[in-house]
């Protein structure tokens, strides 16, 4: 333990990184949303605390975080500079996408794409390589969950983590089952994350119990799946307000 942790309490500890936690997501989402331009100066750390209240500590800390998923560049004595976010490298900056979409206005069409095509990817490659047990076993999990009497959709999300997590497992891609636990496990700890597209349960279960169905007699799922995706994905954009054009920085003006 160092000597700065040994000064405070745990709840005094909790406070700072929950106002870490708050000033670092204000400043990604103004990132991500093209607020700030890339190649533009963040404001000096003493207009920051100032703007949301913490201390400069807690700003120092909040841009070090930034600079490490690649969101911003930090000089040694001199200002800090904003990276465009479609560079970043970082898996990080696509759960701060998930999370904090829904305040960077026109971006959501982007993650109903991405969950959309990522389900048919994942269906193409289990009715690929699937056994036929591990494809009959998927009409059970969805079973379990209409017989649980759920109308109101409770515990969807936990239900879908399982059936995409077994349609992963019987596709074998190695990277696409962690990127589906990933995405769930993401999806529980934050729970403001939700899904763009969202139907009533009933249409949802009727849904999944067809695709199971198709998965096991080998009659085309993703087939299926696109058609029905189809025209949420042809809806997506037009439902959506556009995206906001990125500010471009001084440099290139």
């Amino acid at each position: 333990m160092s000597p700065n942790t040994q000064e405070v309490g745990d709840g005094e500890l909790r406070a700072r990184g929950h106002a870490a936690d708050h000033c670092f997501e204000r400043l990604a989402r103004a990132l991500l949303a093209g607020d700030v331009a890339a190649g533009d100066e963040l404001p000096p750390e003493r207009v920051l605390a100032e703007r949301y209240g913490v201390s400069r500590l807690i700003v120092r800390q909040a841009v070090h975080r930034l600079a490490e998923v690649g969101l911003v560049r930090v000089r040694q004595g001199g200002a800090t500079i904003a990276l465009d976010p479609d560079q970043a490298a970082d898996l990080r900056v696509i759960e701060l996408r998930y999370r904090l979409s829904k305040l960077a206005t026109g971006e959501e069409h982007d993650l109903l794409e991405v969950q959309l095509l990522r389900g048919h990817a994942l269906l193409q490659l289990a009715a690929l390589h699937g056994s036929k047990d591990e494809l009959t076993a998927l009409a059970p999990i969805v079973d379990r969950y209409a017989d649980a009497g759920a109308p109101d959709g409770r515990h969807m999300r936990e239900f879908e983590a399982q059936f995409w997590g077994a349609v992963a497992r019987a596709g074998g891609n190695q990277i696409y089952i962690v990127e589906t636990a990933w995405l769930y496990r993401m999806l529980e700890q934050h729970p403001g994350a939700q899904h763009p597209a969202m139907v009533p349960p009933a249409t949802r279960i009727h849904f999944y119990r067809e695709l199971a169905r198709r998965l096991a007699q080998r009659d085309d799922a993703p087939a299926f799946y696109l058609a029905v995706s189809r025209p949420i994905l042809e809806g997506a954009r037009k439902t959506t307000p556009p995206r906001p054009a990125r500010r471009r920085s001084k440099e290139t003006r």
